[in-house]
């Protein structure tokens, strides 16, 4: 009995971070490059039931006989891990010239400005780009923007990108949109802000990617989707809930009533 109310409590322990990844999925269904995250789940180590003995097992002597196998029984499921969804999301028309789309499965790369360490950059999908004072390319106000030569400077938002990634300002080329590729997206990690990081030397130089200007990719998360599956999550705690209290109401009667000295 007090195997179920493991497995009940472990497949609560399940959907609560199922509803978690599905809220923040939610909450970023508007964030450019933003990419949806699901929970991947595993099964506690079966155990093999057998019998001593076999069903001719008598109190006594030592066992002779052989066991018998039951069968094997589980305690439930565990999380396993979470996994990053790298479809690529919707495209958006926005005729703003500082956002920039990524046509296929490249990434920008990006630095905190002001960093020290050249080397520590990271990578996203977000291409809704700022021009700040000093007319420096940024992203959410305080990363800076890498291109081949360094950080990007156009001065202003009259400049044009294209399809490699080249820009020009005013007649004049500035420099060239870093771009790179993981071969296996497995080194890529989360950081926030659509933001990922990944070990150095794992990031290739982009062949299959192009870029358009006045596009943005949005997140790839569906929302009707996501609602979907949090309202089968909410059941599924609700039900291993409930079983929790069955138990409880069981064990109090097997202590207070069928275990009680009369």
């Amino acid at each position: 009995m007090l195997r179920g109310l493991y497995s009940s409590a472990a497949g609560m322990d399940v959907q609560q971070a199922r509803v978690e990844k599905i809220s923040n999925n939610l909450a970023n269904a508007s964030t450019p490059g933003y990419k949806r995250e699901e929970v991947f789940l595993k099964s506690f180590p079966e155990h093999l039931l057998i019998q001593q003995g076999g069903p001719k097992r008598t109190e006594g002597p030592p066992l002779n006989n052989p066991v018998t196998t039951i069968g094997p029984l589980g305690n439930g499921s565990l999380i396993a891990g979470t996994a990053t969804d790298y479809g690529v999301g919707i495209l958006k028309e926005t005729g703003n010239l500082t956002d920039i789309a990524i046509m296929g499965p490249g990434f920008f790369v990006v630095r905190i400005a002001g960093q020290e360490d050249p080397d520590q950059v990271y990578y996203t999908r977000g291409g809704n780009f700022q021009v700040d004072n000093e007319g420096y390319l940024m992203l959410n106000g305080k990363y800076h923007v890498l291109g081949e030569a360094g950080v990007i400077r156009v001065e202003n938002d009259n400049f044009t990108v294209s399809a490699d990634g080249s820009i020009d300002a005013g007649g004049t080329a500035v420099d060239r949109l870093r771009l790179v590729e993981f071969a296996d997206r497995s080194d890529l990690t989360k950081e926030g802000e659509a933001l990922f990081s990944a070990p150095p030397d794992s990031a290739g130089q982009a062949a299959g990617t192009t870029v358009v200007q006045g596009k943005l990719e949005m997140s790839n998360v569906n929302v009707i989707e996501e609602i979907a599956q949090s309202i089968a999550v909410m059941r599924a705690y609700e039900a291993n809930q409930r079983i929790i209290q069955n138990y409880d109401e069981i064990l109090n009667k097997a202590v207070n009533q069928v275990g009680s000295i009369r």
